[in-house]
């Protein structure tokens, strides 16, 4: 039987860093639904010409999955433990995407408004996501280090190996794009191909930084289904965009048993830490409500000392 984890309930999360997320949010769900829904357009309406359609999709899938992460961390986290693993996610992405940016400078559009809020955006990310991570972190430094929920460990290891496989991606989509091209299961550029390393990247850095640090169970299920989503959002692809597709390219089968694996692994860690998170009683319900039990006791004794002698 697990043994409950009755380690003190966590600070609840910083309003500014909700806020910020329910503006990364905004601009997930307006990306995700524009490149995801209408991937055609994105060849004369984005910051660059993306073609063919699918690869627009591909973007608008990591979109998507942003706006799970974002939605779910604003609507449903109440700490910031449960979402911190997408703070060094997206600086990771920030400095691909601007990367690629300034590589591939001669390609983007910047007579085009959209493309200056493109590399506004990523510019900015990664400076504040250091600066979301210390305001948390001195919101945070006299709370003790949390014990380790029982049952995590495997659960840990076999995100830390997905998000690797992940990360190797991301490296050689990044570093060496031109090897890749032709193997690839539909056209893509090297400036696309560093962009999707950025996805790859962010999906690494969340299952590897979360498998390492995880301490209680309600940390995994947000970025493990966020991931999962990416991944099934991505295998749609080769349904959606059959004329494009080539299933007989080098690394089609390898692509669609990765996502598939990843797909598989995050859903099923999800669903294990959110019944490890019920027993453990670390749950975001269940922490929400020992927080304010705490927040009451600690209330009472200011109270208490505070009453004066009634004699």
């Amino acid at each position: 039987m697990t043994r409950a984890n009755h380690s003190p309930a966590p600070e609840p999360m910083q309003s500014l860093t909700r806020a910020g997320m329910a503006v990364l949010l905004v601009l997930a769900v307006l990306n995700g639904g524009f490149l995801f829904f209408v991937p055609a357009e994105a060849e004369a309406d984005y910051a660059w010409a993306i073609k063919p359609p699918v690869s627009a999709a591909f973007m608008g899938a990591g979109y998507l999955a942003g706006a799970v992460a974002t939605g779910l961390g604003v609507f449903v986290a109440s700490y910031w433990r449960s979402v911190r693993g997408f703070v060094p996610a997206f600086a990771v992405l920030g400095v691909a995407l601007i990367s690629a940016t300034l590589i591939h400078a001669d390609k983007f559009r910047w007579d085009y408004a959209p493309t200056w809020g493109w590399t506004i955006v990523y510019a900015a990310i990664p400076p504040l996501a250091i600066y979301f991570w210390l305001t948390e972190r001195r919101a945070a430094r006299d709370e003790p280090r949390p014990e380790r929920d029982p049952g995590l460990g495997v659960i840990g290891l076999v995100l830390v190996g997905t998000g690797m496989l992940l990360l190797a991606v991301a490296i050689a989509l990044f570093v060496a794009p031109a090897e890749l091209l032709e193997d690839w299961p539909w056209p893509v550029t090297p400036l696309l191909a560093r962009v999707f390393a950025g996805w790859y990247a962010l999906s690494a850095v969340a299952l590897v930084f979360g498998g390492r640090t995880v301490r209680r169970a309600h940390e995994l299920p947000i970025p493990c289904l966020t991931v999962s989503c990416w991944s099934l959002l991505v295998l749609l692809l080769p349904l959606l965009y059959s004329e494009t597709v080539n299933t007989e390219a080098p690394l089609f089968i390898p692509f669609i048993a990765l996502h598939a694996l990843t797909a598989t692994v995050c859903a099923v860690a999800a669903v294990r830490a959110i019944s490890l998170a019920r027993e453990n009683d670390s749950g975001p319900l269940a922490s929400t409500s020992k927080a304010a039990g705490s927040r009451a006791r600690r209330g009472g004794r200011v109270r208490s000392s505070l009453r004066s002698p009634s004699t």
